[in-house]
């Protein structure tokens, strides 16, 4: 069912359906109240049977917006988490470079962007697609010019995180979370390890934001 409903969420009946049943619409309840007229057997199945088919439409119209909506917001949610995870490994070089010691968290995006960020891939990689704001993530404050060996759970302290960012340096911490999760009821976080994942808002606190 949902390989059905993903298929029509992205073919041309998304469009069709709709259109079909507004139109079909006025002409089943003209020949409905036509039929009561005349009322048989015959009429009567007639009126069933159209009932049913504007029913069964109704239903699919609704899934398959419904359905629209939902793999809209993966889409979203999944760019979003590219967007991280692609900040992350420039971070990861930078280091590199730099005796493995972390980006200062005035200047994170700037020294980034410099050498290890695709110029292409700039400025849309520091927004995210449901970000109000010119810019859609943050750096982890606490994090600010550390080095890497003095993190101890580099896959479970967070690096970069939502917000609503009006600056391409912003940094903060769990507080500079964005009012409303952007991403069904929750958050993309990218952590020291390089790695991003979607997680649930009320799940925040238990995240390592210290080192």
């Amino acid at each position: 069912m949902d390989a059905f409903l993903l298929s029509l969420s992205h073919s041309p009946l998304a469009i069709a359906l709709p259109i079909l049943w507004l139109l079909s619409l006025p002409i089943s309840i003209f020949a409905f109240k036509r039929l009561r007229k005349f009322p048989s057997v015959r009429n009567f199945l007639a009126r069933a049977l159209i009932l049913a088919t504007e029913l069964f439409l109704t239903v699919l119209v609704f899934l398959g917006l419904t359905h629209f909506q939902c793999s809209r917001e993966v889409a979203w949610q999944n760019r979003c988490a590219q967007n991280l995870r692609a900040i992350s490994l420039a971070i990861a070089n930078y280091a590199q470079d730099w005796d493995e010691r972390l980006p200062p968290a005035r200047q994170w995006a700037n020294v980034i962007s410099e050498r290890y960020l695709k110029r292409e891939a700039m400025p849309q990689v520091f927004r995210c697609p449901k970000s109000p704001s010119p810019f859609g993530y943050a750096f982890n404050i606490s994090l600010d010019t550390l080095p890497i060996s003095q993190i101890d759970y580099p896959s479970e302290t967070v690096l970069l995180f939502e917000c609503d960012a009006s600056s391409l340096n912003t940094f903060g911490d769990q507080t500079n979370l964005p009012q409303r999760p952007r991403h069904l009821d929750g958050d993309i976080y990218a952590f020291v390890d390089g790695h991003a994942k979607w997680m649930r808002r009320s799940n925040a606190p238990k995240l390592h934001w210290k080192p």
